[in-house]
C-alpha cells in the first residue's frame, strides 16, 4: 500500500528570494498600515478642528445677528426720541400759546376802553403781541361770513338774519385760533337761522 502525501510534503521549497520579497512586502504593508493610522489620526484632528471652527463661525453669526438687531433697535430708539422730543417741544409751545391767547382777549377788552394817545400806544403793543403769536405759528381763524364748521367753531346760538345768512357765521363772540392744523381754541360764534 502506498502512502499518500500530506500538504506539507507537497510544498515547494522556499527560496531566499521569496523570503526577502515577503519581508519587503510585510515591511511595506506595515508602513502603509502606519501611514493609514497616521492619516486617520490627522483626519480626526481635522474633523475636530472643523467642528470647532464651525462652532466659532456659528457663534460669530449669532453675535453678528445680535449686533445687527441691537443696531436696528438703537436706530429705532433714536427716531422715537427725536419724534418724542419734537412732540414735547410742540406741546410745550402750544401750552404757552394757549395761555397767551387768553391774554389777547384781555387786550381786546382793554382796547374798547381806551382812546387817543393811550389807544395808539396800546395798539402798538397789541400788534407786536399778535406778531409774536403769528411768528410762533398761531393763526387767527377767519370765520365771520363763512359757513358754520363744527370742527372749528362752537355755536352759541342761532339768530334769524335772512335766508342768505342761513347756517353762516353772523357774529363772532370769541375768536378762534389754529396752530398748524390743530385747533388751539374754538371760535365762539352766532349762526344765522
Amino acid at each position: 500500500m502506498s502512502k499518500s502525501k500530506t500538504n506539507s510534503e507537497y510544498k515547494e521549497p522556499v527560496t531566499p528570494q521569496q523570503t526577502e520579497l515577503e519581508k519587503a512586502l510585510t515591511e511595506e504593508n506595515e508602513k502603509l498600515i502606519a501611514e493609514a493610522e497616521q492619516i486617520r489620526a490627522e483626519n480626526e484632528k481635522l474633523h475636530k478642528t472643523v467642528k470647532r471652527l464651525q462652532s466659532s463661525a456659528d457663534k460669530s453669526d449669532s453675535y453678528l445677528n445680535q449686533l445687527v438687531a441691537m443696531k436696528n433697535d438703537f436706530e429705532s430708539y433714536k427716531r422715537r426720541m427725536k419724534f418724542n422730543s419734537e412732540q414735547a417741544k410742540s406741546e410745550g409751545a402750544m401750552a404757552v400759546i394757549v395761555k397767551m391767547i387768553a391774554v389777547t382777549d384781555n387786550f381786546e377788552l382793554a382796547k374798547q376802553h381806551l382812546d387817543g394817545d393811550n389807544l395808539k400806544a396800546f395798539e402798538m403793543v397789541y400788534s407786536q403781541f399778535l406778531q409774536i403769536l403769528s411768528e410762533c405759528g398761531v393763526q387767527e381763524m377767519d370765520v365771520l361770513g363763512k359757513p358754520f364748521d363744527p370742527l372749528k367753531m362752537n355755536a352759541l346760538s342761532k339768530i334769524d338774519r335772512g335766508e342768505e345768512n342761513r347756517d353762516m357765521v353772523v357774529e363772532v363772540y370769541k375768536k378762534g385760533y389754529m396752530f398748524g392744523d390743530k385747533v388751539l381754541r374754538y371760535a365762539d360764534v352766532i349762526v344765522g337761522a
